[in-house]
């Protein structure tokens, strides 16, 4: 009689525990911070005429002699919209830090961001090392000389540059 293998053993049942996939084990990774984009407040009425402006407070500049060009800074939409400032012989610098001439209370804006400075009769913005960068019309810069109507982009605030008399 030819000898024949043993039949197979009846399978079992699997456990839970066995039909359980397990995940990957955990890999360490960088931590991420999620920074909120700024959102318009809800309407708000007008303030009275004697309330002081909302914002940054600024140092007031030294006035301009009649001869040399004056300019404004109009912050026209972002955390800090609605506030004018004026730049002339000194130079305007912007930023979070309370020791600017202009302060911008937006996450996206570095301490120091940018400085307006006068050269000859002309206006100049110098991004001093920001982290997220200084626009011209939607262009980025290092420096640039700047036009009556230039929009500028620091942060989430966008600026009007106006040269006053023009």
């Amino acid at each position: 009689m030819p000898f024949s293998p043993p039949p197979p053993p009846e399978p079992r049942p699997a456990s839970v525990a066995e039909t359980i996939i397990q995940p990957p084990p955990a890999v360490p990774h960088e931590a991420t911070t999620v920074m909120p984009a700024w959102q318009p407040p809800a309407a708000v009425p007008a303030a009275p005429a004697e309330a002081p402006p909302i914002g940054g407070p600024t140092r007031p500049l030294r006035p301009a002699s009649a001869a040399r060009s004056q300019a404004e800074l109009t912050i026209e939409s972002g955390p800090d919209a609605g506030h004018a400032h004026r730049a002339g012989d000194s130079a305007l610098r912007l930023g979070r830090s309370p020791d600017n001439d202009l302060i911008l209370r937006d996450p996206a804006t570095s301490g120091h961001h940018a400085r307006v400075e006068l050269r000859g009769d002309q206006f100049w913005i110098v991004d001093l090392g920001s982290t997220n960068g200084t626009l011209v019309n939607g262009e980025p810069i290092q420096e640039k000389e700047l036009n009556h109507g230039d929009r500028i982009t620091i942060g989430q605030n966008a600026l009007h540059f106006s040269v006053l008399g023009a």
